[in-house]
């Protein structure tokens, strides 16, 4: 299908201004992972006159949960250290909306409210959209697939032991089923999305990271030669996305290549996710407060290269 041309010289417009805008941060990309983000207070942060409108959707991922923060508001569990709040600020936006909600799956950010873990229920995430919204990123999809009882089949809760998930005959097939579930509901999303914001530059932001080339114990208890399989898991996932970002004209946020080194097993305050326990004041398996400023520097860092 052809994009109409008036809708393509909207993304052209909207294009230039987020290029202007974080011209001044490309420079810190490089900069280690320690290295907080630009604030807006500093000389080297965004204009204060930013026409940046930035919406987040998604799912935890996105919230910035801790081990407590679900219990009140909305139940969704957002907090000020989640990855969107740490690009709005780094960006100097001029209005910033995040929705992202812990559970939430992706007919919860097109098609319908999502009834959340305290009992409330909240509104479809698209409703926050507008026409003038100009940068969306979107984390959804992981809950879908209920990716950690994937990976589960290799994990061995006995310190030593082989689960030997590597020679199960039924794993490639499960996860390839999942996968393909995967792939259309995030065409559905993105394509929702599309509809709501015609304008904005969309990012999808990758779901890999969590586990690296070893097993540890305690937090990613699974042998050095299941490990592969795990690795591939989340590779095959992230390739879901990568394709799913580039048939909806959206960037992609590769997070597992930029994790390398910052996996559960790593040191505490260098890992970027916990892992099979909580961890930091973190649940299991989602970002500590390093892994969402690194998710944070990834989307910017891709934001610039896909404007340029």
């Amino acid at each position: 299908m052809r994009t109409p041309r008036r809708a393509t010289a909207r993304r052209r417009s909207s294009a230039a201004v987020l290029l202007a805008v974080i011209a001044v941060l490309v420079g810190h990309l490089t900069a280690a992972s320690a290295t907080p983000l630009p604030d807006p207070s500093g000389e080297a942060s965004a204009p204060a006159t930013s026409a940046v409108h930035y919406v987040a959707l998604g799912d935890s991922r996105a919230a910035g949960l801790t081990t407590t923060s679900q219990a009140g508001g909305d139940g969704c569990g957002r907090t000020d250290a989640g990855y969107p709040e740490l690009v709005a600020r780094a960006l100097g936006v001029a209005s910033f909306t995040t929705v992202a909600c812990g559970g939430a799956v992706a007919a919860d950010v097109v098609d319908r409210g999502q009834s959340t873990s305290n009992g409330r229920r909240v509104p479809v995430q698209t409703a926050v959209l507008r026409p003038d919204t100009t940068l969306v990123t979107l984390s959804v999809g992981g809950n879908d697939i209920r990716w950690f009882g994937i990976v589960d089949h290799c994990m061995e809760a006995t310190p030593g032991r082989d689960r030997d998930c590597r020679a199960d005959p039924a794993l490639p097939g499960l996860i390839a089923g999942r996968l393909a579930t995967l792939s259309t509901r995030l065409d559905h999303v993105l394509a929702g999305v599309r509809a709501h914001a015609p304008s904005a530059r969309l990012l999808v932001v990758g779901h890999g990271g969590y586990f690296g080339p070893r097993g540890c114990p305690g937090e990613a208890p699974f042998s050095d030669a299941d490990a592969p399989v795990v690795a591939g898991f989340f590779r095959q996932l992230d390739g879901v996305y990568l394709a799913a970002a580039e048939r909806a004209g959206a960037g992609f946020v590769d997070v597992g290549a930029a994790a390398v080194g910052h996996d559960s097993c790593a040191a505490p305050g260098q890992r970027w996710f916990t892992g099979v326990r909580p961890a930091e004041g973190v649940p299991s398996t989602h970002p500590t407060p390093a892994g969402s400023e690194g998710i944070a520097k990834a989307v910017v860092a891709t934001l610039a290269l896909s404007l340029t």
